[in-house]
């Protein structure tokens, strides 16, 4: 068996007839002749046999999975996503807006994420499972529930998680059976063996369980689903000459675009499918292009129509843009060595992290020779798919389905909001798998007994090492709080992993339990909040939530110092004004208290802190300078009770306050021999 000749290779010796036979036996079977099939047909090359068992292997690997709740951008893209709980009726809404377009102007954040995000394919599954499940919010109404749903309610969109977890598994089983349908009648019509291996090393690798675990990334699944079936459409027209098989074949390409961007390397990667392996010439290759092009051209007039693009006012944080510190050589040094960082993941996916943001991937430099070495690999890389390439050898199609993938989320071209992302692979990754079920295929190929029992137990080690792995991760998608104090284990440098990690632990403060104590979940919490402003002294949620800690555990004045620092900076930032107002009336209360109680240093400081909590609050400035005045401070008096003047002009009880306490600094200052 010739594995390694083009594709028309042994077909340009068919005669005309024969060529006619073998594409209709191609389109009705699969790439495999009729009779052979009915003659092996529960046997490892059949298609059904394999697709049998690839739906085993990813149905056990994923089955744990289930009983998952929602965890990371689940909660954006769907739980707290207004358009998603309204069910159908929120269908309009998701096709003409932004991904994260309802989580974020309930936040007033804008889209933080340059050029946005458009992907409603996903999100349209999601809201019609809501509308199957049960909506949670009226059509009528354009906000989530995420601030004030109550606790039945929160318990009910958990489980909802349940099914949409069995949703994802299911499509996960479909999309590597697609997957195993393009490789045959694609890429090894003579080799169906070398297909299911590399099918198998996709399905096994688990560099995919956030795919599958997080609900949200549903959208790489389509994506990578649709993509496959507009090859198989593809070729499938070529075959029979149908139009309806054309038609088909355009329709998954638009809805792969509308799963997510990467479906647009299908204009680079369709036209060298049909060079590489319908033999057609590079000019031929480009009309066959043509007709996709319109798809192409509808999904970039609803992008433009949702408005996709950077929200106005939008700022620029390091969390959505991760090279925001880095100068420019650091910038490019830093982006050449995450490139080699996907391969390392990609041979050994270990250990696995939700979140590779600032700084968990410090920034480098040029000087820095893993950079040189990224950067020879990748140019030999693009060497080599060039040379396979023109040799319409199948490796030159893997490597290129590889490098483009890999160009869109490599932030090369765009920023993608992150340095890189276990999922961001997922495509590329079936490159790789091509390559490395080549390298087993080729053992195998050898013949000899002996080396066919080694490649068979490399093929059965990987799968048992991979289903351990895989099966071992699973649980800790449950949710945010099992996620996040697994992940900060292994990404002790991640602001975003130490600042989610906070918010576990605040969670797990609230847990009902007699052996629970809060106070030390809120200090553990208060932890990994001071390690996140450590990495990132701007990260101003850790301020808030650092703050909300210090506050429950009595000791509000940390907290107001926190919370100033966030007004400061970013005085938008949601709940800041509701701490503050909070933090205000403890104050004023407390600082009360010790007036009456003539303890008037007590009062004095209780009074500075709540000026700082509510610095317009009249009645506090004038209780400030009160203390101040009682504690016979009485130049800090006046300049309390100007501000007070300022606020509450027409209260006469600032104004005759304000006139004894200048009276007495002045007597002061006489005595004093300060004034004559």
């Amino acid at each position: 068996m010739a594995i390694f000749k083009p594709y028309s290779s042994t077909m340009a010796k068919n005669t005309k007839k024969e060529n006619k036979q073998d594409n209709a036996a191609r389109v009705e079977v699969g790439n495999q002749p009729a009779p052979q099939r009915a003659k092996h047909q529960y046997s490892l090359f059949d298609f059904r046999t394999q697709a049998i068992i690839l739906a085993i292997l990813s149905f056990v690997f994923y089955a744990n999975t289930i009983s998952n709740t929602y965890a990371l951008d689940d909660m954006l893209v769907i739980v707290d996503n207004a358009y998603v709980q309204r069910g159908v009726a929120g269908i309009g809404d998701i096709l003409t807006h932004d991904a994260y377009h309802s989580y974020m102007e309930r936040r007033n954040g804008g889209n933080a994420l340059a050029g946005g995000r458009y992907r409603p394919l996903s999100i349209i599954t999601f809201a019609i499972e809501q509308q199957i499940l049960g909506v949670t919010v009226d059509p009528t109404e354009n906000v989530n529930v995420a601030a004030d749903r109550t606790p039945e309610l929160e318990l009910t969109l958990q489980k909802d998680m349940h099914v949409r977890h069995f949703i994802n598994v299911l499509l996960y089983t479909l999309l590597v059976i697609v997957l195993l349908r393009f490789l045959r009648q694609v890429i090894f019509p003579n080799d169906p063996l070398l297909a299911f291996m590399a099918v198998v090393l996709f399905t096994i690798h688990p560099l995919h369980t956030e795919v599958v675990a997080n609900v949200k990334s549903r959208d790489e699944i389509l994506s990578l689903l649709f993509i496959s079936l507009t090859f198989i459409k593809a070729f499938k027209y070529r075959a029979s000459n149908r139009t309806a098989d054309l038609v088909w074949g355009c329709v998954f390409f638009l809805l792969a675009l509308l799963s997510k961007e990467y479906a647009a390397t299908l204009l680079v990667l369709l036209p060298l499918s049909f060079y590489m392996f319908g033999k057609d010439t590079p000019v031929k290759s480009l009309k066959g292009l043509l007709p996709y092009l319109a798809p192409f051209a509808v999904y970039m007039i609803l992008r433009l129509l949702s408005g996709s693009e950077a929200m106005e006012g939008s700022e620029r944080t390091i969390m959505n843009e991760p090279y925001l510190y880095a100068s420019a050589t650091q910038k490019v040094a830093t982006i050449i060595m995450v490139l080699l960082n996907y391969i390392k993941l990609l041979i050994v996916p270990y250990p696995l992290i939700s979140d590779y943001s600032f700084n968990q991937i410090p920034y480098t430099t040029l000087a820095n020779p893993v950079v040189w070495l990224s950067l020879i690999v990748h140019v030999g890389m693009i060497i080599a798919a060039g040379w396979f390439i023109l040799k319409r050898h199948f490796l030159g199609f893997a490597l290129a389905f590889y490098l483009l993938n890999l160009a869109l989320i490599g932030n090369i071209f765009f920023n993608v909001g992150a340095p890189m992302g276990e999922r961001l692979i997922f495509h590329s990754s079936v490159g790789f798998a091509i390559l490395m079920g080549w390298l087993l295929y080729k053992l195998y190929e050898k013949g000899a007994p002996s080396i066919k029992a080694i490649s068979g137990a490399i093929m059965a080690v990987l799968v048992l090492l991979c289903g351990y792995t895989t099966i071992a991760r699973n649980p800790y998608w449950k949710n945010n709080t099992t996620l996040f104090l697994k992940d900060v284990q292994v990404a002790p440098n991640s602001a975003l992993v130490n600042t989610n990690a906070g918010a576990a632990c605040m969670i797990l403060a609230l847990h009902e339990d007699k052996d629970n104590k809060p106070a030390d979940w809120l200090n553990k919490a208060i932890g990994f909040y001071t390690r996140t402003i450590a990495i990132n002294p701007k990260h101003y949620f850790a301020y808030l939530n650092r703050g909300l800690c210090e506050f429950n555990l009595g000791r509000q004045a940390l907290a107001v110092s926190d919370w100033d620092t966030v007004r400061k900076y970013a005085p938008q930032t949601a709940n800041l004004d509701r701490y503050l107002d909070i933090a205000g009336r403890y104050f004023n209360e407390f600082g009360s208290k010790c007036l009456g109680e003539n303890k008037k240093d007590s009062a004095t400081f209780a009074f500075n802190k709540g000026v700082i909590a509510a610095p317009k609050s009249g009645e506090m400035w004038y209780k400030l300078g009160l203390a101040c005045y009682q504690n016979g401070n009485y130049s800090e008096a006046i300049k309390a009770l100007t501000q007070a003047r300022q606020l509450m002009p027409q209260n006469t009880d600032v104004l005759r306050l304000y006139e004894s306490a200048t009276a007495l600094a002045k007597g002061d200052a006489v005595a004093k021999g300060v004034v004559k």
